[in-house]
């Protein structure tokens, strides 16, 4: 490559000119579908040996017979009520009869060792032959038993519904009558089984009553001496009648006091009014409890009598007339003799009061004594009740298993079988064999194993099929995608067979070197839109020259370079086509141009006789092809000699684009000598037919030959 056209710093795509778009994750149905379809006769073999194989077994299987039977099962054991019933035990109520314990321990050897039995002697060659040790009762032996294990793969206990107490079996087996016979030892098995377990329930439960008897009995007669020395020791019967006798008295004695209180309090009252009056003066007392003195009343009237007298005798006597002073001494005797009335009422009052005041003072002791009784015996109920009440739950447990000790001994003395037969074995009917199911079933299976074995033969192949894993692995912008031509190389170079046989209108447009041809097809659209990507990814400069070339031979390389250089020059463009795949050249065979002389024979002889027509062809205006020339020379020795190399550098001036076309770049150097003489290179590259670990290789041969690579253009299939 030249130093003075492309700087060193670009000779590999830079990260800032191109960023692979990141996979946005997530399953690709476009491409799963894709590679479905690429690979669909292993899909469709998988699917038809799939289906051939389903409908083989249904044609050459034997019939199985089924038959059933459905048994009634109780969901609860004697031992378990009784236990439910009992008040110290917590025990659920809500209990399934059906659940998986039972579904195991019905189809586990302890259960079926007689069904076994029953089918040995009655069918010697049901199952294979034993050691004689195997029939040992020892049940973790019995599961052993080839037999067991071929009953158990063929029968099936099921519950027949949620929440249902019936169990549906079936069974099935080649023979009809070995399906009968067995289904009926099955059934009375189960139902043997069922009173073994009702008989042990049953056994249990009298354990368990009888070693809980003497602890309830014991526990009773404690609590009666409990109940007795409480009585005897504060000499009660019951507190609640001893208690209202209490509050009986507490009332009585509470309303006496407050009586008394009051009476008390009246009395104060008076005491304190008397004294108040009769200091007041005997004349001016009217005390209540003076009123209550019959003899300070009369003397209280005596004198009234006397004052009345005086006044009357002041009328008619002096002051100090011997009758008036008699008068006068008798109403002082009278005073006095009313003063010590008056003191004697107050003596009465306070003796009174005394009297009450001590009365008081006993019934305050007395609601006293009262009140501590009461205290005591709120003790005493409270511990009388707590008595009770655990005697009063001793003694009803005590009494419902004495109860059920009777009923359990009344059960263990009969036979009854706990569960039954709802519906008897069924007649056993040959289970239907649906051909068209399992040819639909064969066929989904042969899509599934043929879809999987599709993606990874896929896989495995390397090819690369989707333009995204090759932009991924180049790291390069895919500047164009090619579409499939619609007409031959040599028609669309020429104008008058392409007027023919274009599918588009036919424009005619004036170049710099006369008319061309420029048809509106989408296959030179691509080409157009290809030569400007090239242009634009070459914006840093001129783009003068490009070398065209793929990873591996027939990905259309020089159909590529033929069609660029016919695009560039159907926009004015002088163009130069040069084949230089000097080893393979197709350029002259695709053009249909004679190479009795082209790039070989020019490099022998003067570069002048470049203009000669002998070397170069126009096959359509503006557009100039150099052909390979005649073989028989080391195409390796001839690109790297100097004339070549001078040759080139003289053709790029006279020419606004050279396009060369060269070798694959696997195998042979060609394309990376080229490529040093030229601005740089476009990767044609075909989907589905490029290999993961040669595009790898081919990589990293131009990184290291530091190869200026502008893109890549995806030829489509």
């Amino acid at each position: 490559m030249r130093a003075d056209t492309v700087p060193s710093s670009s000779t590999w795509i830079a990260p800032e000119r191109f960023t692979p778009a990141e996979d946005e994750g997530g399953l690709n149905v476009g491409a799963l579908f894709k590679t479905l379809q690429r690979k669909w006769w292993i899909i469709a073999g998988m699917t038809a040996v799939s289906m051939g194989l389903a409908a083989a077994r249904v044609l050459t299987e034997k019939p199985i017979y089924n038959g059933t039977f459905e048994i009634l099962v109780k969901a609860q054991s004697t031992e378990t009520e009784v236990i439910s019933n009992v008040p110290e035990t917590i025990t659920s109520q809500d209990q399934d009869a059906v659940n998986k314990d039972l579904l195991k321990i019905l189809t586990g050897p302890a259960v079926l060792q007689p069904v076994i039995e029953g089918i040995k002697e009655r069918y010697p060659n049901y199952c294979p032959a034993t050691p004689a040790n195997s029939e040992s009762s020892d049940s973790l032996e019995f599961s052993y038993d080839p037999c067991y294990q071929i009953l158990v793969s063929r029968l099936r206990v099921n519950q027949f519904g949620k929440g249902s107490d019936i169990i549906r079996v079936t069974l099935q087996d080649p023979d009809p009558q070995t399906v009968q016979v067995v289904l009926n030892l099955v059934s009375q098995a189960y139902l043997t089984y069922s009173l073994e377990s009702k008989q042990a329930d049953i056994r249990r439960a009298m354990e368990f009553v009888e070693q809980k008897l003497p602890d309830l009995t014991n526990k009773v007669e404690s609590l009666q001496d409990e109940l007795q020395s409480l009585r005897l020791d504060y000499n009660i019967i019951d507190p609640d009648s001893r208690g209202s006798q209490l509050s009986g008295q507490v009332n009585t004695f509470s309303k006496q006091q407050l009586d008394l209180e009051i009476e008390l309090e009246q009395n104060r009252a008076t005491y304190e009014s008397l004294r108040g009056q009769l200091g007041a003066g005997q004349e001016q007392a009217s005390s209540a409890a003076l009123e209550a003195n019959p003899r300070y009343q009369s003397l209280l009237n005596s004198l009234l009598q006397l004052d009345t007298q005086i006044a009357e005798a002041s009328t008619l006597y002096l002051d100090g007339s011997p009758d008036m002073e008699i008068l006068k001494e008798q109403r002082e005797n009278l005073l006095v003799l009313l003063e010590e009335q008056g003191e004697q009422s107050q003596r009465d009052l306070l003796n009174q009061m005394r009297a009450l005041e001590a009365r008081e003072q006993s019934l305050n002791q007395t609601l006293q004594g009262l009140s501590s009784d009461v205290d005591e015996l709120s003790g005493i109920s409270r511990e009388y009740v707590d008595i009770q009440r655990e005697l009063g739950i001793a003694t009803e447990n005590l009494n419902q298993f004495l109860a059920k000790q009777a009923a359990l001994e009344i059960d263990s003395a009969q036979r009854e079988i706990p569960w039954e037969i709802v519906t008897p074995t069924t007649k056993p009917r040959a289970q239907s064999i649906s051909l068209t199911q399992d040819l639909i079933i064969g066929g989904v299976l042969g899509l599934l194993l043929g879809s999987v074995l599709a993606l990874l033969l896929d896989k495995s192949t390397g090819v690369l099929y989707l333009e995204k894993d090759i932009q991924r692995t180049m790291q390069l912008p895919i500047l164009g995608k090619i579409p499939t031509p619609q007409t031959t190389i040599p028609t669309v170079l020429d104008p008058a067979k392409a007027l023919q046989l274009a599918n588009g209108d036919v424009k005619k447009g004036a170049t710099d070197h006369g008319s061309s041809v420029i048809i509106d097809d989408p296959f030179m659209e691509a080409f157009r839109s290809l030569y400007t990507n090239l242009r634009l990814s070459s914006s840093d400069q001129p783009l003068k020259s490009v070398v065209v070339s793929s990873i591996m031979d027939k990905e259309g390389k020089s159909v590529a370079a033929i069609h660029l250089a016919e695009a560039a020059a159907l926009l004015g463009q002088r163009v130069l086509l040069v084949d230089t795949n000097l080893r393979d050249p197709k350029i002259h065979s695709y053009l249909k141009l004679p190479n009795d002389a082209g790039l070989t024979d020019l490099a022998l002889s003067d570069a002048n006789e470049l203009t000669k027509s002998t070397f170069l062809h126009e096959p359509i205006d503006g557009l100039k092809v150099l052909c390979a020339g005649t073989k028989g020379h080391d195409a390796g020795h001839i690109l790297t000699t100097k004339r070549v190399q001078k040759l080139i550098q003289q053709l790029k001036p006279r020419f606004d684009l050279v396009v060369f076309d060269s070798p694959s770049l696997l195998g042979q150097s060609d394309a990376y000598l080229v490529a040093e003489q030229v601005d740089g290179m476009l990767i044609v590259a075909r989907p589905g037919q490029l290999k993961q670990n040669l595009l790898d290789q081919a990589m990293d041969q131009l990184r290291i030959a530091n190869v200026n690579v502008f893109g890549v253009a995806i030829r489509e299939s």
